[in-house]
């Protein structure tokens, strides 16, 4: 059939960029979103301004995005390449570069020596090629470069009238150049993509897993599988273990891919459920747990029983049933074929094997170390824990240590005299359990959010240079003399620690003890910790009180501390209650002062309460509010960035106090976990 989308038909291409235009094979069946694309740019190709150059394609592995892009190559005509993106990729890789050229073992000077002269030539880069020469260029993964200097260098190749400065000239677009943007969506190493090259995007696509029908058709094509409930049920277990492992943060993805390689495995004669793994669950995560849970998915939704279905009526169960030996050996041995009723295949213990065990186990109980001293016997190690004698020292020093700290914080303030103790609670075997209880609830959302967030604690600008290098973005003349040709700088890539610490402050008042408000402080500090310990994020997590009694005006209660992640203790955060009054100025003072001194260099302090600060004798009212008010302004000057999560019935006054800016309104303490998390993520 005639290519009615061909956007230049006039021009005449060489040979090799003729070599260059993908043809399509039997197998490719046109997608909606194909012609979606491909009628969008021709109709627009003539309209000066409004002609459609840059096309986005975002979505999962294995949705098609690659496949797409080169079918978009053979509907226009034009010559196909790529790029790949990498982490490390800086300026040279977009714009080319300047490389040494040794001489030729010919080349001989007047006197008939070896010549030792070195020339440098430019060699563009696969990206120049296609923008000068009017090709489809397929950039594949530029959400994963750490540096944003490379970015604005790539933004400027998008441009519809655009150039490149090159180092020994100006590149000019070519007016059938377009560019098809490839990503996945929010995968290890990714980032958002940059703001301006999304901005620069005319078209964009969502790429998702096709619908159920679309699949089987591929399928059919792809494989020439002929079996229909074979497709369907397969397409079916597909989508049910994408869905899974999106829905528990598991990080591998069940696509189109591993569908067409599953069906084409049973074709060839592999078991059903056995193909599965190797195929299918193994590329999505070999994490036993992980396994687990899409193994329980498929039992629950019966499509085991249907997969089982499946490989009787084809003829493909076998029956065999493989002996286990459990003495170490590595032989198996094979029965005769099993009825038709029973599995395909079936595992027992051997006979000979019962009462046995590997002997091996017994000959550990006095390991040696194979280290030996000069007397040529064996020397020993042995841990050294540290004593309960030593451990409990040690918390008490730090108690006393904290105690001090905050004394000091509070001087020059209208707290000076208020009597302060800070607490280090301890953990009980109850608390554990509760502890477990909640995050079990929530470890599926909070590993979904890390799995998001960890690419964006890399900073994204590299600042240092490696000198004396043979290529690179940066020339030095006054290295030409060198006879290593070590000329270049470039680069090194970017940092990754964490810019940001988090504090958690915890309004124990009595209040707090009504309409489950207490428990979900707890969630959301349990929420908090486990996102922040899993991407290395340094936390503060503190409750405080007022008024326990005359000598304990102030009690401020430290679960996780930074200064000393050893003496932390997570289950600690069980310990959480309601209590007396609460004296927020205070504890936003102490608190902003700790946040200080961390060298992050964004400072992010979370209060969690339900009401207005309110202490004996006379804190309370209007000089309580303008207490708090200032804490918050000063610190703010300090960059401390502050937020209210309001739970409670005085959610109009806590706006009031830290500014709608500073507010969130937490209705549902359901959604409380889940919201502080996000918008940490959100300051990364």
């Amino acid at each position: 059939m005639e290519n009615r989308w061909i956007l230049s038909p006039a021009r005449q291409l060489t040979e090799e960029e003729i070599s260059l235009v993908w043809q399509k094979p039997a197998t490719h069946i046109e997608s909606e979103a194909e012609r979606r694309i491909s009628a969008e740019v021709y109709r627009n190709w003539t309209r000066g301004e409004m002609k459609i150059t840059t096309i986005l394609l975002e979505g999962d592995a294995g949705s098609g995005k690659t496949q797409l892009a080169k079918a978009l190559s053979a509907n226009f005509g034009l010559p196909y390449t790529k790029v790949t993106c990498f982490a490390d990729m800086d300026k040279s890789d977009i714009l080319g570069s300047i490389l040494p050229v040794l001489p030729e073992d010919g080349n001989k000077d007047e006197d008939g020596n070896k010549a030792e002269a070195v020339t440098y030539n430019y060699y563009p880069s696969e990206i120049v090629q296609a923008y000068e020469k009017g090709w489809l260029l397929e950039i594949q993964e530029p959400t994963v470069i750490r540096d944003a200097a490379v970015l604005m260098a790539l933004n400027s190749a998008l441009e519809p009238e655009g150039s490149i400065n090159l180092p020994t000239r100006i590149a000019r677009r070519h007016p059938d150049f377009i560019a098809v943007i490839t990503t996945n969506r929010g995968y290890n190493g990714c980032r958002p993509l940059n703001e301006a090259l999304r901005d620069r995007v005319q078209h964009s696509e969502k790429m998702d897993l096709p619908a159920v029908e679309v699949m089987m058709e591929r399928g059919l094509a792809k494989t020439g599988c002929t079996d229909q409930e074979l497709l369907l049920t397969f397409a079916q277990a597909i989508v049910l273990l994408d869905q899974t492992a999106k829905a528990n943060a598991i990080k591998g993805v069940a696509g189109m891919r591993s569908y067409f390689f599953w069906v084409d495995a049973v074709l060839q004669g592999s078991e059903t459920v056995e193909a599965l793994y190797h195929k299918v669950i193994y590329k999505i995560t070999t994490d036993p747990d992980e396994i687990l849970i899409l193994e329980q998915a498929l039992a629950k939704q019966g499509m085991l029983a249907a997969l089982e279905k499946v490989s009787q009526q084809s003829g493909r169960a076998q029956g065999e049933i493989m002996e286990i030996h459990a003495e170490g050996t590595m032989d198996a041995q094979f029965s005769a074929p099993a009825p038709d009723d029973m599995p395909a295949v079936a595992l027992r213990k051997s006979a000979d094997s019962e009462g046995h065990a590997n002997d091996d186990g017994e000959n550990t109980s006095s390991t040696q170390s194979s280290d030996q001293g000069e007397d040529g016997t064996p020397i020993y190690h042995e841990l050294q824990p540290t004593s309960p004698e030593e451990l409990e020292r040690q918390k008490r020093d730090f108690r006393k240590h904290l105690n001090q700290q905050a004394r000091e914080m509070v001087k020059g303030s209208c707290h000076e005299k208020v009597n302060l103790i800070v607490h280090r609670p301890e953990a009980t075997l109850a608390h554990h359990h509760e502890y477990e209880q909640i995050a079990s609830g929530l470890l599926p959302v909070i590993r979904e959010l890390v799995r998001k967030t960890a690419p964006l604690l890399e900073h994204e600008v590299a600042t240092e240079l490696g000198k004396s290098r043979v290529y690179g973005t940066k020339f030095h003349a006054e290295k030409l003399a060198s006879p290593d040709f070590r000329c270049f700088s470039q680069k090194c890539p970017p940092n990754e620690e964490p810019s940001l610490a988090v504090t958690l402050r915890i309004d124990e008042s009595a209040s707090m003890s009504a309409f489950g408000r207490l428990t979900a402080a707890k969630q959301a500090a349990v929420a908090v910790y486990e996102f922040c310990a899993s991407c290395g994020i340094p936390t503060l997590i503190y409750g405080d009180t007022a008024d326990r009694s005359p000598l304990e005006r102030m009690s401020l209660y430290s679960y996780i501390d930074y200064e000393n992640p050893s003496l932390n203790d997570k289950y600690s955060l069980m310990a959480i209650q309601g209590h007396s009054n609460n004296r927020d100025g205070m504890a936003l003072r102490i608190l902003g002062e700790k946040l200080l001194q961390a060298p992050q260099k964004t400072k992010l302090l979370i209060s969690i309460s339900d009401g207005q600060p309110k202490a004996l004798p006379d804190y309370t009212g209007e000089v309580a509010l303008a207490d708090m008010k200032e804490v918050i302004r000063d610190y703010s000057r300090q960059g401390i960035l502050f937020l209210a999560a309001a739970i409670g019935q005085d959610k109009e006054t806590l706006c009031d106090i830290y500014g709608p800016e500073r507010y969130l309104d937490i209705t549902d303490l359901r959604q409380l976990p889940a919201r502080l998390v996000q918008v940490i993520a959100k300051y990364l």
